[in-house]
């Protein structure tokens, strides 16, 4: 594959690199940190194998965080605002802070609503299984491209999907709230954390970032390759 579609691919995990940066993150190196040898995923993701890391790729792809707001989010850009409002109101109230969170949202990331959130994640984890070296190049590549697949589908632009990474991560980062007006308050707050304001810097204004330079509208046969003999035991597209 030829090198800037390699890029274009590795640009689907910018946003962790963007968060990482300072710890060394590469946008187009293969590994994500060049400077390292290893990086410990036990704690954080509980992977320590090239299995446990074929599971939650696998698993997180198209049922991660996103599920909760999926459908949501595609009702949104489907229904009249009166017809949104009717909806919203036979929910319960812990529901309709999130429906509320979906509507301020929405225009923002589209109607694939914070999935990058998690095909983004899916990325960082497929580059730092080469880094462990659970699995070359080549086989991240083609995760790579299913995932690519995924977020061209439900994104138009760079914007979009960074704005869906951005937008999931609040969502993430307030789920342990559990009451309505407290959950109302962290997603109110958390999507104005310094982290998210950097996130977009380093993304949108900095030269060397991929969002700068690389068009979302490749031919998406270049983002395609055969499923490495390797991974014939991985039944998953």
């Amino acid at each position: 594959m030829d090198q800037q579609y390699q890029h274009w691919l590795y640009a689907l995990s910018a946003p962790m690199v963007a968060l990482n940066i300072e710890y060394g993150a590469s946008y187009t190196a293969p590994n994500f940190y060049p400077n390292d040898s290893s990086l410990d995923l036990r704690e954080s993701w509980d992977i320590d194998s090239r299995e446990s890391l074929f599971d939650t790729v696998t698993r997180m792809i198209d049922h991660g965080h996103a599920d909760e707001l999926s459908y949501p989010y595609y009702l949104w850009h489907q229904l009249t605002p009166n017809r949104w409002r009717e909806y919203s109101a036979h929910q319960e109230e812990s529901r309709q802070v999130l429906l509320e969170f979906v509507a301020d949202t929405a225009l923002m990331c589209g109607s694939g609503g914070i999935r990058s959130w998690d095909l983004c994640r899916m990325s960082f984890l497929c580059r730092v299984g080469v880094l462990n070296q659970w699995i070359t190049e080549q086989e991240s590549l083609w995760f790579h491209c299913r995932i690519a697949h995924r977020a061209r589908h439900y994104y138009a632009s760079w914007q979009e999907y960074a704005s869906g990474f951005l937008i999931g991560r609040t969502f993430w980062l307030s789920i342990s709230e559990e009451q309505p007006e407290l959950k109302g308050y962290a997603l109110n707050s958390k999507g104005t954390l310094d982290s998210n304001m950097t996130i977009s810097r380093y993304l949108f204004t900095e030269p060397d970032s991929p969002y700068r330079h690389l068009i979302w509208e490749m031919d998406p046969a270049e983002l395609e390759m055969e499923k490495p003999q390797s991974l014939q035991e991985v039944d998953w597209s």
